[in-house]
């Protein structure tokens, strides 16, 4: 037998070895499970919180057969795809809308999108496995979820439990601040657009009573949703809804009206308790502010009865005389924080002259022995 016969029967003998083990590598290699339906394979990525890769391809197309013998039947790429994708093989004759919108010229383009739908990457033509198995690496990256998110989002879900809201909104905004298309960005999404709905609820409900005329139970519920919701678009209209509610004359009327019984019923409780200064301070208030209303009358009346009983005016002057005292002390410790202690001693000498035989003007005469450097012996103020 000739060296070229023989030759030519190993290579023979070798074809005829290596077509069933290349068969055979080839069947060990998983194959990708590819859906077919667009809206399908998009409701699924979100729900699973996988990236899609959608597979663009014609017939006839070498390099499409290609992509799909070689890159796609290799156990990394096809492995990455089944367990971490959402793989959809385009059929480009048949779903054109598809191709239409995302403006694909050549064949195969493969695209790589987020779970919301965001475009990552855009391949086109063929690659080969190494390089498409960076790729998708690559995407994967781009979507996944820092640790800062995950614990945010977490805490969120808590804040959503406790009925906080408003630590759930600025939570979930913190997380969307720099938008992108990460599966936990998406969650955070769908639960913000979850309290934006529950929000503008309220919303809707307290501009129904404000049709009606019911201004009060408007306000209402527009007060407790800028402050349960606060951080929404509902809470941020709401509060523009609330001034203009508020700036209404009837509003104002009845706002006045409110003022002026809580003021009345301060003052009485003050009476009550024998907190006379308070009492007559409220009371000035209301005869000065609300002389028109039923409250501002009775006020007078009760501020009169005070000021006809000598012990309970008595009582008036020395709560008076011992609270300014202290703010006359309190002006001095001023004075001397900005560094001017003349000032300090004047208000001090005041408080010991205009009180004298008090605690305050024992506690000045101290203060002044400390400013000026002098002894600071108690002083019998009796036998001055």
């Amino acid at each position: 037998m000739t060296s070229k016969r023989v030759l030519t029967c190993l290579v023979v003998a070798c074809s005829a070895w290596a077509a069933p083990h290349s068969a055979a590598a080839q069947e060990a290699a998983p194959e990708v499970q590819w859906r077919t339906d667009y809206h399908k394979a998009r409701q699924e990525a979100v729900e699973k919180g996988r990236p899609l890769l959608i597979d663009f391809t014609t017939k006839p197309c070498v390099w499409c057969d290609r992509l799909e013998a070689e890159t796609f039947r290799t156990s990394p790429v096809a492995s990455l795809l089944n367990d971490r994708f959402v793989p959809l093989k385009i059929d480009a004759r048949t779903d054109t809308w598809l191709v239409e919108q995302l403006k694909v010229q050549s064949y195969p383009t493969c695209v790589l999108a987020s779970p919301d739908g965001k475009i990552l990457a855009t391949q086109e033509g063929f690659l080969e496995a190494g390089r498409f198995h960076e790729l998708l690496q690559r995407a994967l990256a781009a979507v996944a979820n820092p640790e800062w998110m995950a614990r945010d989002y977490e805490a969120a879900t808590k804040a959503v439990a406790a009925a906080d809201y408003a630590r759930a909104v600025a939570l979930l905004k913190s997380i969307l601040e720099d938008r992108g298309a990460r599966p936990i960005q998406v969650k955070a999404k769908q639960l913000l657009g979850d309290l934006e709905q529950q929000a503008a609820g309220r919303l809707a409900r307290a501009k129904q009573y404000a049709d009606k005329g019911q201004t009060e139970e408007a306000i209402t519920i527009i007060t407790e949703l800028v402050r349960t919701y606060a951080g929404t678009q509902a809470a941020a209209e709401g509060g523009q809804t609330l001034s203009s509610l508020a700036r209404q004359p009837e509003m104002k009327d009845r706002h006045r009206a409110r003022r002026a019984r809580e003021l009345l019923a301060q003052a009485r409780e003050d009476y009550r308790t024998k907190q006379y200064l308070c009492c007559l301070e409220r009371c000035e208030v209301l005869a000065t502010s609300y002389a028109d209303l039923g409250e501002g009358a009775e006020a007078s009346q009760l501020a009169a009865e005070i000021r006809n009983n000598p012990e309970w005016m008595k009582q008036a002057c020395e709560t008076m005389s011992d609270r300014l005292g202290k703010m006359y002390f309190q002006l001095a410790e001023t004075w001397l924080k900005k560094g001017q202690p003349q000032q300090a001693i004047l208000c001090l000498e005041r408080v010991v002259q205009a009180f004298p035989n008090t605690r305050q003007a024992e506690a000045a005469q101290v203060r002044l022995a400390q400013i000026q450097g002098l002894s600071t012996q108690p002083v019998d103020f009796k036998k001055q």
